[in-house]
C-alpha cells in the first residue's frame, strides 16, 4: 500500500516510477493519494485481514522536499527517509524515492531488518520537527518548513444553489432571482466548464392605459479557468454563451377596457463575461462569489405601448452588470 501526500499529477508520476522499480521485485502496487500524512495513521498497526507485505506513506512539501515512511507490518518497525528538493530536476526526487523504496522492499525479501522500532522511529520523527523548528529562529532563519502538501486538488464536479442580480440600466431597473450552477474541472487542469439556469422575478413596466410584465428564464454555458488557487481558495474567470427567454404580458390600467394583445415568448442570444471568487468552508461546501456582464449584441428593446406617436420603452443597456451569491458541493 502507498500512500501519497501530494497533487494528483505529482502522485501519479510517482507511482509510474515506483510501479517500474518494484516491477522487478514482483510486488503489487496500490495507490492511495491523501491531503496529508498523519503520524497517528503510522503509530496503527494494519487491521486484522491486511495482507500488505508493507505500507508505504511519501508527504510532499511546498518546496519539493519529501519524506518517506515504510512500515514492515510483521517485525512492528518503520523507516523513515527525508529526500532533499531538486528545484532544477524534480523528476530526480521522485527517482530516489523509488529506489529507496526498492531497496527496502529487496531487503526485507532478503530477510533484513530495516528501520526503527514503529514508537521509537515515530519519535525521532517528532523530536527532530520540533528541535528544526526551534532551531530555525534562534539562528536568525526562515523557520523550517512543514511536510505539508500543495493545496489539495480541487473536486471536479462541484453544484449548488445560486441568487443574481442583473442591473438593465434604463429606468433603473434591475432584474434578480434565485438559480443553480453545475460546474465541471478536467482533473489536473484549470480549463472547466459551467453550465447554470436561473428564474428572474417578474418585472412590472407601468404605464397608462398599458404597461407590461417581464418574467424571465435565463441559461448560460460557459468555459472557466482557475487563474489563481490558494489552499482554499479559487479565483476563478468565466465567459461564453447563454439565451433568456422572456415571456411579455400586456397589462392595463385599471378601468381600461383596451383589447391586450396575448402574452408571447422573446427568445434572446446573449454572451456572458465574469470573474468569480471561491472560498472552501468545508471539505464539503464552498461560498461563491461573482462579478461579470451580461452583453446583448442585438440591444433589445422593450415597447409596450404605442400610441399617437410617443411609445413607452424599456430599452436596457447592452452590457449588463452582474452579481451572484451562492454555495456549492462538494
Amino acid at each position: 500500500m502507498l500512500t501519497v501526500a501530494a497533487p494528483a499529477d505529482e502522485a501519479r508520476q510517482l507511482e509510474a516510477v515506483a510501479r517500474e522499480l518494484l516491477a522487478r521485485l514482483e510486488v503489487q502496487l496500490e495507490l492511495r493519494r491523501v491531503e496529508r500524512v498523519e503520524l497517528h495513521e503510522i503509530r496503527r498497526r494494519a487491521a486484522p485481514g491486511h495482507t500488505y507485505f508493507a505500507r508505504v506513506w511519501i508527504a510532499f512539501a511546498r518546496s519539493g522536499r519529501a519524506r518517506l515512511y515504510l512500515e514492515h507490518a510483521e517485525s512492528d518497525r518503520v523507516l523513515v527517509r527525508d529526500v532533499a528538493a531538486d528545484s532544477s530536476n524534480p523528476e530526480l526526487v521522485r527517482e530516489e524515492l523509488g529506489h529507496i523504496l526498492q531497496a527496502t522492499i529487496e531487503g526485507l525479501q532478503a530477510g533484513e531488518e530495516i528501520g526503527a522500532p514503529r514508537d521509537e522511529a515515530l519519535q525521532q520523527v517528532e523530536a527532530d520537527d520540533a528541535g528544526r523548528a526551534a532551531a530555525a529562529p534562534r539562528a536568525n532563519e526562515k523557520q523550517a518548513e512543514p511536510l505539508d502538501p500543495l493545496p489539495p486538488e480541487r473536486h471536479a464536479i462541484r453544484f449548488g444553489p445560486r441568487y443574481e442580480a442583473v442591473w438593465l440600466g434604463d429606468a433603473s431597473a434591475f432584474e434578480d432571482g434565485p438559480g443553480a450552477v453545475f460546474g465541471w474541472i478536467k482533473p489536473g487542469s484549470r480549463l472547466g466548464f459551467e453550465l447554470s439556469g436561473y428564474y428572474r422575478r417578474p418585472l412590472e413596466l407601468s404605464a397608462d392605459p398599458v404597461g407590461a410584465r417581464l418574467q424571465t428564464l435565463a441559461l448560460r454555458a460557459l468555459v472557466t479557468f482557475d487563474a489563481w488557487r490558494g489552499q482554499h481558495s479559487v479565483l476563478r474567470l468565466a465567459a461564453g454563451p447563454g439565451a433568456d427567454f422572456v415571456r411579455v404580458s400586456p397589462q392595463a390600467s385599471p378601468g381600461s377596457d383596451i383589447e391586450l394583445a396575448q402574452s408571447n415568448w422573446l427568445k434572446l442570444a446573449v454572451g456572458r463575461v465574469g470573474v468569480g471568487y471561491q472560498h472552501q468552508l468545508e471539505s464539503f461546501v464552498a461560498v461563491e462569489l461573482n462579478l461579470g456582464a451580461d452583453i446583448d449584441p442585438a440591444q433589445t428593446r422593450y415597447i409596450y405601448r404605442r400610441s399617437n406617436g410617443d411609445a413607452a420603452v424599456l430599452e436596457p443597456w447592452p452590457v449588463r452588470p452582474l452579481l451572484s451569491l451562492g454555495a456549492t458541493v462538494p
